[in-house]
């Protein structure tokens, strides 16, 4: 079974010193963290503020080209937890076709918001990204409150 999900917010995991995204359920309560790079977490960000950047992303690039050949990303599917790496696929359709390419989890998120295309997580994917440690969720949540999401973007909008 699949979950749709949604860009929630944006965090900081201050035991790896790495951003996070946090994607939370469309129709519950749930949330998957997401850890990115900085990179990332900045083409993501600039895209959830709704912010043109001086000079296109590579992600920019992808969605152009993808477009030019005929294809739409019509999902964006993360499903599995491997050692700590959250795997994520797309599923690409030109008409008749469709095709799934595995990508890394915040490629999948940066180019499903510029494409305007759903997120899911499948089922067993959502229950291992939520029963971690309380101690560790909680920290998490607290960082979350004290994030600036326009820190993520910044040094792309000076």
């Amino acid at each position: 079974m699949l979950v749709q999900v949604e860009i929630a917010s944006f965090a900081m995991d201050t035991s790896r010193n790495s951003p996070v995204v946090i994607l939370k359920e469309v129709s519950g309560k749930r949330t998957l963290p997401v850890p990115v790079g900085p990179l990332e977490a900045s083409a993501i960000a600039i895209e959830s503020l709704n912010v043109t950047p001086e000079k296109p992303l590579t992600i920019d690039l992808v969605r152009i080209i993808l477009e030019q050949l005929g294809g739409k990303l019509t999902r964006v599917v993360i499903y599995d937890i491997q050692e700590q790496s959250i795997l994520s696929r797309l599923q690409v359709t030109d008409g008749n076709s469709m095709i799934f390419i595995d990508c890394r989890t915040s490629d999948a998120l940066a180019l499903a918001l510029r494409c305007g295309t759903s997120i899911f997580v499948k089922e067993s994917v959502m229950e291992k990204g939520t029963s971690g440690n309380m101690s560790e969720k909680e920290k998490l949540r607290n960082n979350i409150s004290s994030i600036d999401t326009i820190e993520f973007g910044r040094f792309f909008l000076e």
